[in-house]
């Protein structure tokens, strides 16, 4: 069993399993490949081509390629024995039958996104991850949920601003891309599944004087000047995980509002709206011409996925936290972000700029979990993280942050 500190007592044998090899998945895997301490990583997903193409970007004899359908339990768990950390890069509705894998086999565990709730999207929430702490923590191993770039490095970026300052009334997430697609009237730079979740059937939840307020999707935007080369762009309101955590951890300063924001194209938007206009804002099934079939099954299958888009998006793409509140009695408003190009993450990595703005935050996560530098076991948040070593960690990867 691992105790998720194999690193920091100088261990040499380090086996990582990749869970998802897409472009995040890809980039976390590099990442980590490169550190001279982990030996192995294992490639597992479905797509068979898709493990072997990356596999080849690996250094030599670290790559173990393993075709794997993570809704066979024995099979995940096979796969996880042995391992020091499971990286889960598979979509939320995953999160939960992994954290227990991990559990059963005495593997640490990192994610990048949260799900839920269940009653609209029927995936776990956070609240049921962060329920498996007492069990990471008699089985002595930890999990560090939710991160990537956004989550993840946005939530590390307000625990650092909050650190700065005396009092912290306001955090606001915005994450900005201006970038457009070769060949593609709509697309997203990453999941597909969750956009639509997120943007259209959630309703989105911000945390303001001490409770949680909810709005209808879409009806809340304004505009926002991202640092160049994004500029400013119209953000709307959306569902994410940063609201609650930080209404969770970041709370003890002030804080009054706590809140997320993201770019969205006028026809994405005028796209969804058309669609729950035609009443399909949900994940029901429905009935047409003597079929069952869910219209949420079909949007998504009309979008590309985030490696059909790799070499063809161009543009950049901005994610930071802005903190508001005091210094020394004396009132300021401090913006932390990190800013990546879609067409310099191609020429470094062969993948899109979220691919590789997502996986850097994410391997880095997971270093800090080898190296036994989280609280201790049990389940941790990125708030809980140490904001210097993880920026470093950002800044030595290739994602330097402002």
């Amino acid at each position: 069993m691992s105790d998720g500190s194999d690193l920091a007592r100088g261990e040499r044998h380090m086996r990582v399993v990749q869970l998802g090899v897409g472009s995040v998945g890809e980039v976390i895997a590099r990442t980590l490949a490169a550190e001279p301490d982990v030996t192995e990583v294992v490639l597992a997903d479905v797509d068979e081509g898709r493990v072997q193409e990356v596999a080849a970007k690996l250094p030599g004899g670290k790559a173990s390629p393993r075709r794997l359908d993570a809704r066979d339990p024995e099979a995940l768990r096979e796969t996880l024995r042995g391992a020091q950390l499971a990286v889960n890069a598979l979509v939320p509705a995953f999160n939960i039958p992994v954290m227990e894998a991990c559990l059963e086999v005495g593997v640490s565990y990192l994610d990048l996104a949260a799900g839920g709730p269940r009653e609209i999207v029927g995936t776990p929430d956070m609240d049921e991850q962060f329920a498996l702490d007492g069990a990471f923590r008699e089985r002595g191993i930890s999990a560090l949920l939710f991160c990537g770039i956004d989550p993840g490095a946005s939530d590390v970026f307000a625990r650092a601003l909050y650190d700065e300052m005396d009092t912290v009334e306001r955090l606001i997430v915005y994450d900005g891309d201006n970038g457009w697609a070769e060949g593609y009237e709509f697309a997203t730079s990453f999941s597909p599944a969750i956009m639509i979740e997120e943007s259209l059937l959630l309703p989105p939840e911000r945390f303001e004087d001490g409770r949680f307020l909810l709005s209808e999707p879409l009806t809340l935007s304004t505009e926002f000047d991202f640092p160049e080369p994004v500029g400013r762009l119209r953000v709307w309101h959306i569902d994410h995980e940063e609201p609650a955590l930080m209404a969770r951890f970041l709370a003890d300063k002030g804080l009054r509002l706590a809140t997320f924001y993201i770019a969205l194209p006028d026809p994405w938007v005028e796209l969804l709206r058309s669609w729950k206009r035609l009443g399909f804002a949900h994940k029901d099934e429905i009935e047409f011409a003597g079929c069952r079939f869910r219209p949420f099954d079909l949007l998504v299958s009309r979008l590309p996925r985030p490696v059909d888009l790799i070499g063809k998006l161009h543009g950049s793409v901005c994610v930071g936290t802005l903190a508001e509140g005091t210094v020394d009695g004396q009132r300021v408003r401090r913006f932390m972000y990190q800013v990546t190009s879609h067409d310099e993450a191609f020429a470094r990595m062969g993948v899109q700029g979220t691919g590789l703005q997502t996986g850097i935050p994410a391997a880095c996560g997971a270093l800090m979990v080898l190296r036994g530098e989280l609280p201790g076991p049990g389940v941790f948040a990125p708030e809980q993280l140490d904001p210097g070593t993880f920026l470093r960690l950002m800044t030595e990867h290739g994602a330097p942050w402002s």
